[in-house]
């Protein structure tokens, strides 16, 4: 069985893989616990594909 790597919010928002922007949607919506990036990805994908109100 196959383990996804977890990294905690610090280090994903440190990360190369993301973008400011997407850096300045994880700051806001990440939670202090540890994260796949699959996961990560899905929260950005979520937040860019909510309508506007």
């Amino acid at each position: 069985m196959y383990l996804e790597n977890k990294f905690s919010k610090e280090q994903i928002i440190a990360s190369k893989q993301f973008t400011i922007n997407q850096k300045d949607i994880l700051n806001a919506l990440l939670e202090d616990r540890e994260y796949s990036i699959d996961e990560v990805r899905e929260i950005i994908n979520n937040f860019n594909n909510k309508e506007a109100k």
